[in-house]
């Protein structure tokens, strides 16, 4: 039992933490069915186990969620420490998942909001007038009310890749090395760790990913060192530190901003050249070069610099100039300074490029921030 200073009232609550038990894992699905952004991200709940009987075993507590780049994700809820023997049937799930075509997904997902224990979130979906036959759901028009866009931006990208979510109260050093290993074979794999406490009498649940760490350097798949691979070959070595040190402090910390925005559409961090990284994410890449000091280049890997200028401009970006430096041909940078800051125009512009989405359906409110057309 300890104290917690809330600020407001000026007044301390008790706080205890309590272990999961069946009761508070229930607890916990239905509040992640109505309100997934606890798993710390924007995601749908459209399936759970019950809707896999020949791949989920009875009792399973995995549920099936859409991103808003349209990937399903296999969540499992795990009470105690998971370990990877509990977690094989979540693989199983995940790579069912990837036979599934958008229409199944929607027969699947009709079953699952016509069950009784679901009417809470069918009525909220009818609110949302999510369009739903008599045996399927329109995933796209699902995921265009969920995520305040147009239907026809998820026409394409439902499904293209999967992905792992694990919660547990913790994780054993086996599963850390499963997820790890995923994640650098190009799984998107994650796990969360949760925590339930009693806050003045009502019950909060806290999570945080611990797995991957929230530094995709960090993950960075380790190296072979040889005797001088330290002097060699530095930048395999240290990773992002090797970088912010060759640049100026301003840019390294627009650098670490970068990462952060760009963290939920990117796939792997790949610190394999002296004087560039790569951002790779699900569908562009981008080439990160610290040549110089005092400037900061971005380059959109495979494009021509008249593409890159122009999905620059509905993002109010058109400001940047589109260069081409020597040797790189393949790669259109856009040069940034000291002084730039970045911004929701920016966070927006390079999450789209990485994920493979079309520029234009973003525009800027009177109050500068970005919404959907």
């Amino acid at each position: 039992m300890s104290k917690m200073y809330t600020g407001a009232g000026r007044v301390f609550q008790e706080v205890s933490a309590l272990p999961m038990d069946e009761e508070g894992l229930l607890d916990m699905k239905r509040r992640i069915k109505l309100q997934p952004h606890f798993l710390g991200e924007p995601l749908v709940v459209v399936a759970e186990a019950e809707d896999f009987p020949n791949v989920c075993v009875p009792g399973d507590d995995s549920m099936v969620a859409v991103d808003s780049l349209g990937r399903i994700a296999a969540i499992t809820i795990a009470i105690g420490v998971a370990d990877i023997n509990q977690q094989i049937s979540t693989l199983q799930l995940a790579a069912h998942l990837a036979t599934l075509y958008p229409n199944e997904i929607g027969r699947i997902s009709r079953n699952f909001i016509d069950r009784t224990t679901n009417d809470p979130l069918r009525r909220l979906w009818e609110e949302m007038d999510v369009e739903m036959s008599d045996d399927s759901v329109e995933i796209a028009s699902l995921l265009a009310a969920a995520f305040e866009r147009d239907a026809e931006d998820f026409f394409n990208m439902i499904n293209n890749s999967q992905r792992i979510i694990i919660a547990a109260e913790g994780f054993s050093s086996r599963l850390v090395g499963v997820i790890h290993w995923l994640t650098q074979s190009g799984v998107n794999a994650i796990g969360l760790r949760y925590r339930k406490y009693i806050v003045g009498g009502q019950d909060v649940f806290f999570a945080e990913q611990v797995v991957p760490t929230i530094d995709p350097a960090a993950d960075a798949p380790p190296m072979r060192k040889s005797a001088n691979s330290e002097v060699a070959e530095p930048w395999r070595i240290k990773g992002k530190l090797y970088h912010t040190e060759r640049i100026n402090p301003r840019l390294a910390v627009l650098l670490d901003d970068m990462l952060l925005m760009t963290k939920e559409s990117t796939f792997t961090l790949n610190w394999n050249n002296k004087y560039y990284f790569w951002i790779r994410g699900p569908r562009r890449n981008l080439r990160i070069r610290t040549y110089s000091r005092d400037r900061l280049e971005i380059g959109f890997y495979n494009a021509a610099p008249a593409a890159v200028a122009e999905f620059l401009e509905p993002y109010g970006l058109a400001g940047f100039e589109v260069v081409s430096i020597g040797g790189y041909s393949d790669s259109p940078f856009v040069v940034i300074g000291p002084e730039t800051r970045f911004d929701d125009r920016w966070s927006a512009m390079l999450n789209d490029w990485l994920s493979g989405a079309n520029p234009g359906r973003t525009r800027v409110d009177p109050h500068g921030k970005f919404r959907a057309e």
